[in-house]
């Protein structure tokens, strides 16, 4: 799915709002000091990397998609980041990082329980002592469990060469673990309209499990927030689902 994106993610996403919203919350939660190692853990086209390392982080950024990093290393020109093609299980695990973020849905991408033990275990690898851990996600057990609602996103209407785009998405609920993310992008071209729909399956992790297989990575110090601002996380409620640890 990632790879077919990669030319439209940066439209998909808008980046001053996004970027403007959580990097100062990132930073209230110890992400972003300036002089930090950072490792960004499906980094997409590494806007947020790119920013840590402009503020003076020394930053690693990874993704499983070779296009998305292909693109991050193109608009870093002054290869002021360090880019690797690598799924979570393959990141370094040198104790290298000060932190370690995992941002934006990603970890669900990982599609089974034991998928996700692999990945915090990674994760717990990368990190020296003290380390933190931010992982953020939409709230998918609401998702999974809220009906029609929660299954269909707002569109998302953007302008690419004067034409329009519409990204709309949702989700298939298969089971109460596993949903499939759906993104139909709707393309204008001169002679007609032009549709694809790309598909991505999720495991949807409840917050107790997280946390305890987080313990079980050895982490410590685990918060669950409903977002990234620290709002109590609520599992009917909330938007995302924020899991914030230290490494033993």
């Amino acid at each position: 799915m990632y790879d077919e994106l990669s030319a439209l993610y940066d439209l998909f996403v808008d980046w001053p709002s996004r970027l403007g919203n959580e990097m100062p919350l990132l930073e209230k939660l110890g992400v972003g000091v300036p002089g930090q190692r950072i490792v960004d853990v499906a980094c997409g086209t590494g806007h947020h990397a790119l920013a840590w390392a402009e503020k003076g982080c020394t930053v690693r950024a990874f993704d499983a998609s070779r296009e998305m990093v292909e693109r991050a290393r193109m608009r870093d020109r002054a290869g002021l980041v360090n880019w690797g093609v690598a799924g979570f299980e393959d990141i370094p695990k040198d104790g290298w990082a000060d932190a370690l973020v995992c941002l934006g849905t990603s970890l669900p991408h990982a599609e089974s329980e034991a998928a996700h033990r692999a990945a915090l275990a990674a994760f717990a690898g990368a990190l020296k002592p003290g380390g933190v851990l931010v992982v953020h996600s939409r709230n998918l057990p609401r998702t999974a469990g809220g009906g029609e609602a929660e299954r269909f996103l707002p569109p998302l209407p953007r302008k690419r060469d004067g034409r329009n785009v519409l990204f709309w998405r949702f989700y298939d609920v298969l089971s109460p673990s596993l949903l499939d993310f759906h993104l139909v992008i709707l393309e204008e071209t001169p002679e007609k309209w032009t549709h694809r729909v790309l598909t991505s399956r999720l495991w949807v992790v409840r917050a107790e499990q997280l946390v305890a297989m987080a313990e079980e990575a050895e982490f410590r110090e685990l918060r669950v927030l409903g977002g990234l601002d620290g709002r109590p996380y609520d599992r009917v409620n909330s938007p995302d689902l924020v899991l914030t640890a230290k490494r033993t």
